[in-house]
């Protein structure tokens, strides 16, 4: 059984700002998803959680192979992880429904990954933000 890599960003010019989010599915390392949208006026973190809730979604079909979900927001993947407490409100309602959608998954890991790997979500959500629409 293939491994499900997924590449997920959230992008906000200024904080709070325009915002959008990003995600790309990798099924046999090829693309088998690749979506995004314009959030509206949120911030950064928001937006980060909010790519990977979508990603928790979207891979639901696929919830008995094993996933790796790859962010560059170290906040994000720790506070996922639980070595970072949450503190805001905002997010921890966002982290509440993401946990309670990765409790459906049967071999799942969230994992940090460097700034230039993840340039694919991340062109994403910037284009998100620049058009203010839908693009796929």
């Amino acid at each position: 059984m293939e491994k499900i890599e997924v590449y997920i960003d959230g992008a906000s010019k200024g904080n709070p700002g325009e915002s959008a989010y990003g995600i790309v599915i990798l099924k046999d390392k090829k693309i088998y998803i690749k979506k995004g949208d314009f959030i509206g006026i949120t911030t950064n973190n928001i937006a980060e959680y909010i790519s990977l809730i979508f990603a928790l979604i979207e891979c639901l079909p696929l919830k008995n192979q094993e996933i790796e979900i790859k962010s560059d927001s170290l906040l994000l993947v720790n506070q996922i992880n639980g070595k970072y407490k949450v503190k805001d409100a905002q997010l921890k309602i966002l982290h509440f429904i993401a946990i309670s959608l990765i409790s459906r998954y049967n071999k799942i890991k969230i994992i940090h990954i460097d700034r230039e790997e993840n340039k694919t979500a991340d062109k994403i959500a910037n284009l998100f933000i620049e058009k203010k629409k839908n693009l796929f």
